[in-house]
């Protein structure tokens, strides 16, 4: 599969974990992590027109979600 660079250095087939500092967010996905990115999309806010991205993850057990790009860390491998 070949990587899809984005502004925010993610790439579709990178493996990322969901990273959070407010504990119940993360609590969620102590589970999930890692992830592999499947799909990067580009939003405009409705209020500022600014660009926002997301990211389709395929988890770790298996579940498939979208998730803010801020809340994603590269895995060094």
């Amino acid at each position: 599969m070949a990587k899809q660079k984005t502004e925010s250095a993610l790439a579709v087939g990178e493996l990322i974990r969901f990273y959070s500092s407010f504990e119940s967010f993360q609590r969620e996905y102590d589970k999930r992590n890692p992830g592999v990115v499947l799909k990067i999309k580009r939003h405009k806010s409705s209020q500022d027109y600014s660009k926002r991205l997301s990211a389709e993850v395929l988890w770790s057990d298996g579940s498939i979600t979208s998730e803010h790009a801020t809340y994603l860390q590269r895995v060094n491998t």
